[in-house]
């Protein structure tokens, strides 16, 4: 069991400051001996471009097919920077850090959410395809054995399907390198969360699912060495009536 998500909602509360490691290991000391000037302004600058986003459109290529395409509405929510460093009370999170973040809208003002279209997720050499509807992976739509297992997930709990962080990690351009575990994976490159919502701001909370076994927070992470068969083709946020490219063939563009 993570101990982030309850700091994050208490350190709100209770003006205390924390930095949390879940399966911490000897393989990441390198990542945090980074220059966390540097990644906290890449942090900050792609916080900004979050929240004056309405929306993220997410462009996917999976081995053997078509492109998949992917849109997050981004409508009433802000964005976090985690850059490694917690100076002020009332914030908590991980190290090693460096990744900005944002909850997609989930519904919860009675208008529906605009998120929908295809997510692709490689689990060993197979990719399940969830249908994504009103920010919720609602139906399996590929075959094998995972996918079978995935649908009986969504099945037997909805909330798992909820799309709850869209996320930017910065560390790969610092030579950091996977290590297989998420603390440190995910403040690679994109990644996309499914589940609980409620430690970033959203509306899905352990109340949400039917049983507390059931509570997760899931980090898929769209590196090609945990997912070589899916490719970032590009990201584009939404803004005004405009749009900009902050993401092609899985590298940034605006740093």
């Amino acid at each position: 069991f993570s101990a982030t998500a309850p700091l994050k909602l208490l350190a709100k509360r209770l003006g205390f400051r924390a930095a949390t490691m879940p399966g911490f290991s000897r393989e990441m000391i390198p990542a945090l001996r980074l220059d966390w000037e540097e990644i906290d302004r890449r942090v900050r600058l792609v916080q900004s471009l979050l929240s004056s986003a309405s929306a993220a459109e997410i462009e996917f290529d999976v081995m053997g097919m078509e492109p998949v395409r992917l849109s997050l509405d981004l409508r009433y929510r802000q964005a976090h920077a985690s850059g490694g460093r917690f100076p002020e009370p009332g914030v908590a999170g991980n190290l090693p850090s460096g990744e900005s973040y944002i909850v997609p809208y989930e519904g919860e003002r009675g208008e529906p959410s605009r998120s929908g279209g295809i997510l692709p997720v490689q689990f060993g050499d197979e990719v399940v395809l969830y249908r994504v509807e009103n920010n919720r992976a609602v139906e399996v739509i590929s075959n094998g054995p995972q996918a079978e297992r995935e649908r009986k997930k969504l099945a037997e709990e909805p909330a798992y399907g909820n799309l709850a962080e869209l996320g930017f990690g910065v560390l790969a351009d610092f030579g950091v390198e996977p290590i297989g575990e998420v603390l440190l994976d995910e403040k690679l490159g994109l990644h996309i969360a499914f589940g609980r919502s409620d430690h970033f701001g959203g509306a899905t909370s352990p109340a949400s699912f039917k049983r507390p076994e059931n509570v997760v927070h899931i980090d898929r992470i769209y590196i090609p060495q945990t997912q070589p068969e899916v490719r970032v083709r590009s990201v584009r946020l939404m803004s005004g009536g405009e749009e900009r490219e902050i993401m092609c063939d899985g590298s940034y563009l605006i740093f």
